[in-house]
């Protein structure tokens, strides 16, 4: 007679899976913890086992895998890339203390001059160099005693090489003018227009972006169609088309320009940010108790595009800065005369044998350009919510 066991519902030897063996074959392999398997109880006569110990002190499958989060190697470059975005700011900001034609500091006929190179007074300006050093009572000087212009009395010498006699750290230029410090002044103008460039946009943006994100409807339209008329043209492209409408092209006029050419972007964020924002509990919340469209965009929408705005600065300042460059390098950007990284580099197109024209601008520019970028993008990680 054969041993039949009739399986019960409610037994203990039902195939059936239990709950707790569908959520564990559900969780994916990658989020799985290894369980720790209690040791089991040693038993003197039985045979030792020495790879069943092994194996229980084994390391679990994906040890050795680094689980730092993917963000930490940007934020590592963006650390670095502050750093040489705050060295460049020094640098504009000091430009006279390091390299000007007149002294930091000087007794002349008398009168003592503090900062001359910053205040040029008039008498000092139209004095011979050699003069004001031979009669300079005590002179105090900068780093480089050379600035981006070529002063009253100073020899015009174009095309010397790095390293020469004349004392020009980096060369000069098919002018005469001394390379070095017009790198280094270069670096005060281009940092300046950038960030007035780059406040003006994020004004005309925010104003935009934040009326069409609002209210909706006719406002929404009518933004979104001049944003596209805008976006249209490529930014080099409409710059040198503004550049060659107006009269008598300015400094202020390519700041206008550049300034207008960058706002879309920003108005878009900004009208995503805004729509986003809006369909939140507190936003809806305020509404109900009757606060103003203004006050719910002031205290309770825009503390929330601070961040994406901020990195959109950053990123904006390295777009300008090549932009500018790019103008300067056509010889339609900056006036003549000014120190510019750009037209430092198109003096190459004439002069192919001067290889410190391209090289000296052309690597303080790329550094500009990728510092500002690896900002952006560690802002972009730290401030980004997702990603905690």
């Amino acid at each position: 007679m054969s041993d039949r066991r009739s399986s019960k519902p409610g037994s203990s030897t039902s195939n059936a899976p239990s709950p707790r063996d569908e959520t564990r074959d559900s969780i994916p392999l990658l989020l799985a913890r290894p369980s720790r398997v209690p040791a089991p109880a040693s038993d003197p006569g039985a045979p030792r086992r020495p790879n069943a110990a092994a194996a229980a002190k084994a390391p679990p499958p994906l040890a050795g895998v680094d689980w730092s989060p993917p963000g930490t190697v940007t934020l590592r470059l963006g650390k670095i890339g502050l750093l040489v975005a705050a060295l460049l700011l020094l640098l504009s900001i000091f430009a006279d203390m390091i390299a000007s034609d007149l002294p930091l500091a000087c007794r002349v006929h008398g009168t003592v001059y503090v900062l001359p190179n910053v205040t040029r007074p008039p008498e000092l300006e139209r004095m011979d160099r050699r003069a004001l050093a031979s009669e300079a009572e005590w002179i105090v000087r900068p780093i480089v005693s050379r600035g981006p212009r070529l002063a009253p009395g100073e020899e015009r010498r174009p095309l010397l090489a790095p390293g020469n006699d004349e004392g020009h750290l980096f060369g000069t230029d098919r002018e005469g003018r001394d390379v070095f410090a017009r790198v280094v002044h270069g670096t005060r103008s281009y940092l300046v227009f950038a960030l007035a460039a780059v406040f003006a946009s994020l004004a005309l943006g925010v104003l935009f972006g934040a009326v069409a994100g609002l209210f909706g409807g006719a406002a929404d339209a009518l933004v979104g169609r001049i944003v596209e008329s805008v976006s249209a043209f490529p930014p080099l492209v409409l710059v040198l088309g503004v550049q060659a409408a107006v009269p008598t092209p300015t400094l202020f006029t390519l700041f206008l320009a550049i300034a207008l050419t960058r706002w879309p972007e920003i108005a878009r964020l900004v009208r995503g940010e805004v729509m986003l924002a809006a369909t939140r509990d507190y936003v809806l919340a305020a509404r109900a108790l009757g606060a103003s469209p203004m006050r719910i965009l002031r205290r309770h929408i825009m503390p929330n595009v601070r961040a994406p705005l901020v990195v959109a600065a950053s990123v904006g300042v390295s777009a300008v800065v090549l932009t500018e460059a790019s103008l300067d390098f056509l010889r339609v950007g900056t006036p003549a005369g000014a120190a510019s990284w750009g037209e430092t580099m198109s003096q190459f197109r004439d002069a192919p044998s001067a290889w410190w024209l391209l090289a000296f601008p052309g690597v303080l520019l790329v550094v500009t350009i990728v510092a500002y970028n690896l900002m952006g993008e560690a802002l972009r990680n730290a401030l980004d919510p997702r990603s905690r």
